[in-house]
């Protein structure tokens, strides 16, 4: 059976392709065995199995018409699929079989296949991405921001007992403090609480900092403040907020000397030895994280250049793969939907919002990576395709997506991959170091 014709057509909401197929006559002559030879394994009265005349085989599933129709169904079921499968189209909903003339043994049937398929955008620039990218190797500042980490991970608190102190960006202020919103609710946990609030490291949003700032041990302050982060979430809740604290004494946080008394802490020789240490374990995480990194950031820039939006109907079919792997991973960790939004504080609108952006995120790259691949004539090979079963199980594996009737998926990823490689090689990289910059 092969692929004769191939239509890809546009309609307002969706992208079909329509593929015609002919099975050949000897083809039609083996589903015809194989459909009777089943048939023939059923009891019919007055007869043994295997010695049923062709035309009671007929009859028993309601006439030649019907039988010819049987035969059409193995011609789909055990050939269509896989021929299909092989072109590397990959129907995102199930395809509609269309057969105009009855089928004959003896004689090519030809019928075709429709369907969605994914859409095919266009970029509004195929030429490289600009990114920018942290160093290769560690630099002094990097060292340097990893090290002020170790001495926060090993700071301790010692008291301010300057009775004239005013309170300032920095400091921890021990404080009992109650909350309410609008309505004069109290905001769970915070009533009369006994809190020590770091001035400026979020402990408390920027507003509330800002009210607190000046004060002195002994304070009553009472004040509206607005709880919402800069992206436009809270911890708290909605809108204005109401504080009433009450300032008890204040702390500076003491880090300790970049000595060889922190250095044996943490197991090395010296200062020096932890410098150097420290210098090898990011060097050992830049090797690991910063390949993905460049990926991850290549694509980010290429589905920007997407032109147009993503048609609905296929971030639809996204979302669903999104949602099903959302359970599984649910079902993995012992638990159920609604377990997961108790334990999180999640609701429902919340969790479906966050489904959606993940898959017009996924339909996106999809979208723009199959663009590129096709803009750069990029061509894939027999090795390419051997390189996504390259591990231990690869041959296993194959078979399996093989069984599946899978390896247009499998053609898809080859793809995108090699897309994404396109990208990665030719991208024009900025280096920063973004460490230095931060400690400007």
């Amino acid at each position: 059976m092969q692929i004769t014709d191939s239509i890809r057509e546009h309609d307002e909401d969706k992208q079909e392709m329509v593929l015609t197929l002919v099975a050949s006559a000897d083809e039609v002559d083996e589903a015809a065995k194989r459909f009777f030879a089943d048939i023939q394994k059923r009891e019919h009265k007055g007869f043994r199995k295997g010695k049923v005349p062709r035309s009671v085989l007929e009859q028993s599933v309601g006439g030649h018409a019907q039988a010819m129709g049987g035969v059409a169904e193995v011609l789909i079921n055990e050939m269509a699929i896989p021929v299909i499968d092989e072109s590397g189209v990959i129907f995102i909903e199930e395809p509609n079989f269309n057969v105009d003339a009855t089928l004959e043994e003896g004689r090519p049937f030809t019928f075709t296949v429709s369907g969605a398929v994914a859409p095919l955008m266009k970029l509004a620039d195929y030429g490289p991405v600009s990114i920018e990218m942290p160093p290769e190797e560690a630099t002094d500042a990097e060292v340097d921001a990893h090290l002020r980490g170790l001495q926060d991970y090993y700071h301790s608190f010692e008291n301010i007992d300057d009775g004239s102190h005013t309170a300032a960006l920095g400091d921890y202020v021990m404080a009992t403090l109650t909350v309410t919103n609008a309505e004069g609710k109290i905001i769970g946990g915070l009533s009369a609480a006994s809190r020590m609030i770091g001035l400026g490291t979020g402990t408390m949003p920027a507003t509330f900092d800002e009210q607190v700032v000046g004060a002195k041990a002994g304070d009553t302050l009472e004040f509206d403040f607005d709880a919402t982060n800069p992206d436009g979430t809270s911890d708290f809740g909605e809108g204005k907020l109401h504080a009433v604290v009450d300032i008890k004494s204040f702390r500076r946080e003491v880090l300790p000397p970049l000595d060889d008394e922190l250095a044996a802490k943490v197991g090395c020789m010296d200062a020096e030895d932890m410098r150097a240490q420290m210098r090898r374990n990011i060097n050992v995480q830049k090797q690991r994280e910063l390949p993905k990194i460049k990926v991850d950031r290549v694509i980010e820039q290429i589905i920007q250049r997407l032109d147009g939006d993503v048609p609905d109907y296929y971030v639809d079919f996204i979302r669903q793969d999104v949602g099903r792997e959302f359970m599984q991973d649910l079902e993995k960790k012992g638990t159920n939907l609604q377990q997961w939004m108790l334990q999180n504080s999640v609701e429902g609108d919340a969790m479906k919002d966050d489904i959606s952006r993940e898959a017009l995120h996924r339909a996106s790259i999809d979208c723009a990576l199959e663009a590129l691949f096709l803009e750069k004539g990029l061509q894939l090979t027999d090795e390419d395709i051997d390189k996504m079963f390259d591990n231990e199980d690869g041959e296993d594996t194959r078979q399996k997506w093989k069984d599946a009737n899978r390896m247009a998926d499998v053609q898809k990823m080859a793809r995108q991959t090699k897309a994404t490689e396109w990208l990665v090689d030719n991208a024009d990289v900025t280096v920063v170091d973004y460490a230095a910059e931060a400690a400007k």
